[in-house]
């Protein structure tokens, strides 16, 4: 029998088969983690065949993912984290205040997207609050910042319905892994697509204006009108292991348009001669804050290695 993983909180597991039945779930026999660098060796939408036993699944392969989106895990330097299996498309719930989403973690979430070939989205939240004239600029520079770029860029409130439409539209038949910091208001996007749902939804903490973990396990819902959404814990950081540091420009778009007109074909795009990523940076049209995020994660790089 086949079946889906719809949840998984550190090793308790749980499968939906075919029937949309579910299942808590255990893997057969011993998967040493130690023979690999996973923390887990299953991920929320990786599709097994099993067997059921005394209402338990028993999990007796994990079959051959077509795609999957994976970070270097933060506890461990030299292990991987598999955030989501089978994916059509990710989602990154963003904010400029009440919390405020770094650039840098926007792209860092591109970049791994970008890495393991998921078309991925941005969604800028809380489209109804009042801002301050400079945060209101900066939410419009964001949007249109991605925008340039090529990335679909949507503007949403789950208070006055604003932008929700065409997000479900994008949604529709589609395996989506949403994430986004903690407090950019993923659990009530989710509870609006999702009508009975009821994810707990928590205000931030007023001292620090941060969100409050409420979601502690990844998990896989179905959408009324067709498709999946996988919910996932807010990360911290995206962090893309196991690339050499001249692969990294190939997964920032207006980068990877421009390299066949570096110099040298090995090019960092740091201070060699005749770079046309940094001719471009210079010349405004790679925006700055891009080029920083790609010297950061460069030199990241470059301490692993």
């Amino acid at each position: 029998m086949h079946g889906t993983i719809v949840r998984t909180a550190g090793e308790h597991v749980h499968v939906r088969i075919p029937t949309s039945a579910t299942f808590p779930a255990t893997l057969r026999g011993k998967f040493r983690l130690e023979e690999h660098n996973f923390t887990t060796p299953l991920a929320v939408g990786d599709e097994v065949k099993l067997r059921i036993e005394e209402d338990i699944a028993v999990i007796e392969e994990i079959l051959p993912r077509r795609n999957w989106l994976v970070r270097v895990d933060p506890n461990h330097a030299y292990r991987r984290q598999i955030l989501a299996a089978n994916l059509d498309q990710a989602l990154l719930l963003v904010t400029v205040e009440a919390p405020f989403t770094p650039l840098r973690y926007i792209d860092g979430f591109l970049v791994l997207c970008e890495a393991y070939d998921v078309p991925a989205a941005l969604a800028f939240t809380k489209a109804d609050l009042h801002l301050k004239p400079r945060d209101q600029k900066k939410r419009i520079d964001f949007m249109q910042l991605y925008k340039q770029i090529g990335y679909p860029v949507f503007s949403t409130s789950t208070h006055t319905g604003v932008g929700t439409e065409e997000l479900r539209n994008y949604l529709k038949n589609k395996r989506t892994f949403i994430t986004g910091l903690s407090g950019v208001g993923k659990s009530s996007l989710i509870n609006l697509l999702i009508p009975g749902l009821n994810l707990a939804t928590q205000p931030l903490v007023r001292l620090t204006q941060r969100g409050r973990h409420t979601t502690t396990y990844t998990a896989l819902y179905e959408l009324p009108e067709g498709g999946e959404v996988i919910d996932s814990p807010g990360f911290g950081e995206f962090k893309v292991g196991d690339i050499q540091p001249t692969e990294l420009s190939h997964y920032f778009r207006e980068m990877r348009e421009r390299l066949p007109f570096c110099r040298f074909n090995n090019c960092l795009h740091v201070d060699e001669p005749a770079c046309a990523v940094i001719e471009s940076v210079q010349k405004g049209e790679i925006a700055a804050s891009r080029y920083h995020t790609y010297l950061a994660l460069l030199n990241e790089l470059k301490t692993v290695a």
